[in-house]
């Protein structure tokens, strides 16, 4: 005789509400919300999560990693405790980049990014070998503007993805607080940090003055420091 299946883990409990009032219901009526909190039922003064907005919003990048923005009140609850982040956090967030960047969708692999960026250092760390995989390109890191006189001769080679009036994704503009973090994680990948931040100043990209302090040596080193 085959053995039942084990029953499901619990669902975490990340304190998300839906914001209605549910006293005054008659004993045994059954309630069901639907809204940007998630679904919920409510029952005899108990309140049961079906899928709260942190679910919703992994599903919906599981489905497609650019519709994020489809689920904003879970990535906003993600990054706003993002202290409270979990090695499964880290693989979805890298996945849901991964995916992004496959897509050539910058907004998306934005979004990741400041998720990443707000998590602590040592959960990310675990990662390191993914994280070098992802990071260690100009492409993903650099942004150039297609002037007419761009050299394209120094440029990565094969194709990279155009934004309307610029090239690469440029994530080491967009989020510099992870690459700074990144840099923390030891020589190589210091050393990847700051080739991409040499390059980019020389491009004209603005960076902050710690990234600016790392590619021009006028700072200590993170990954001694840190």
């Amino acid at each position: 005789m085959s053995e039942d299946p084990p029953d499901p883990a619990p669902k975490p409990d990340r304190g998300i509400r839906p914001p209605v009032d549910f006293s005054g219901k008659r004993a045994g009526a059954r309630s069901l919300y639907i809204g940007p909190e998630g679904i919920f039922a409510h029952q005899d003064g108990k309140l049961e999560t079906i899928a709260d907005a942190v679910d919703i919003f992994w599903d919906q990048v599981a489905r497609d990693p650019r519709g994020w923005n489809r689920a904003l009140r879970g990535y906003d609850h993600l990054v706003a405790h993002a202290d409270d982040a979990t090695r499964e956090d880290v693989r979805r967030t890298l996945g849901w980049l991964e995916g992004a960047l496959g897509l050539r969708d910058r907004a998306a692999a934005v979004a990741a990014c400041r998720y990443l960026a707000a998590m602590p250092s040592v959960l990310l760390a675990a990662d390191y070998g993914r994280l070098m995989a992802i990071f260690n390109s100009r492409k993903v890191g650099m942004v150039w503007q297609l002037t007419p006189d761009l050299d394209k001769r120094p440029l990565p080679a094969g194709p990279i993805p155009v934004f309307g009036k610029e090239a690469g994704f440029g994530l080491i503009r967009a989020v510099p607080e992870l690459y700074l973090k990144l840099a923390m994680f030891g020589p190589e990948m210091e050393s990847i940090v700051i080739l991409l931040a040499e390059e980019a100043l020389d491009y004209g990209v603005s960076l902050p003055p710690e990234l600016v302090s790392l590619a021009t040596g006028s700072g200590p080193s993170p990954s001694a420091t840190g």
